[in-house]
């Protein structure tokens, strides 16, 4: 009962001060169209000679109370100003830094300076993919490059070839591509094994047997590449043409709530795998 009767009086003081603000708000825009018509009124003859007799004669005195006037009004505006503005870049300031990236490049561009600027406990990856047919060239050529990295955890996650085989909702030829992709990946990992181990860059790749509806890239600094599957009028799956990047930065409910929602599916992904390369 005490708690609700806080809540109730908070409620209460709330709405009084929104009351007496918007009261204040009415009074001096109102005083300062008044005086706005009085001095536009007061330049043309006919009618200042009427205000001087039946309003106001203008003097030293009473234009410094007109100046005083407007003076306390555009305060008043500009402080309100502020207040609205200060609100807003609070409510958008954790979302600021979220955007589109429509290109796996963009992607590996994060993952490179994470290696080149973020801490060695930070330098981990996990790649929840579908065939990884345009992932892993990309990362094979950072990975193997001239500016080789060291010191990286890299989990890759590649649909099963036999489950999209009998998938009757993933498109056919995913079958073929997932298959050469995982080879190529096997095939690179087992030439470079003597680099990668002397560079301490840990490779695996496992195959899971689940519909991808939600995949991506999470970095170990805490920065997600979201993506999603879409149907098309013709009734087929196909990728969605972007990435959601959630950046370390953003630590809002939203952000988090992604994040929580891209372990999901990893989770689900790592049940039904199988390691192949390791």
């Amino acid at each position: 009962m005490g708690r609700g009767r806080r809540r109730a009086k908070k409620r209460e003081s709330g709405t009084l001060s929104t009351r007496v603000r918007r009261i204040w708000e009415v009074v001096t825009t109102t005083l300062a169209l008044l005086t706005a018509v009085y001095l536009v009124l007061n330049t043309i003859e006919p009618t200042r000679m009427v205000l001087e007799r039946y309003v106001l004669k203008l003097n030293v005195e009473a234009l410094t109370a007109i100046v005083a006037i407007m003076l306390e009004v555009a305060i008043v505006a500009v402080y309100q100003l502020g207040r609205q503005v200060r609100a807003m870049r609070a409510e958008l300031g954790p979302r600021q830094d979220t955007r589109i990236v429509n290109d796996v490049g963009a992607v590996v561009d994060a993952v490179k300076r994470l290696s080149a600027e973020g801490r060695r406990s930070e330098r981990t990856l996990d790649v929840l993919g579908l065939t990884l047919n345009t992932t892993w060239p990309q990362l094979a050529a950072w990975l193997t490059g001239h500016d080789a990295p060291s010191h990286w955890r890299i989990t890759l996650y590649s649909l099963d070839p036999a489950y999209l085989e009998r998938s009757d909702e993933l498109p056919g030829y995913w079958s073929s591509e997932a298959a050469r992709s995982q080879e190529r990946i096997r095939e690179r990992a087992e030439e470079e094994a003597e680099d990668l181990a002397h560079r301490r860059i840990k490779l695996e790749l496992r195959t899971y047997a689940c519909l991808p509806a939600v995949h991506g890239f999470r970095l170990g600094n805490g920065d997600l590449f979201l993506a999603y599957l879409q149907w098309t009028e013709a009734g087929s799956i196909r990728p969605f043409e972007f990435y959601e990047h959630i950046p370390r930065e953003d630590q809002s409910a939203r952000a988090n709530r992604y994040r929580d929602l891209f372990d999901s599916w990893l989770a689900r992904a790592a049940t039904k795998a199988t390691p192949a390369v390791q």
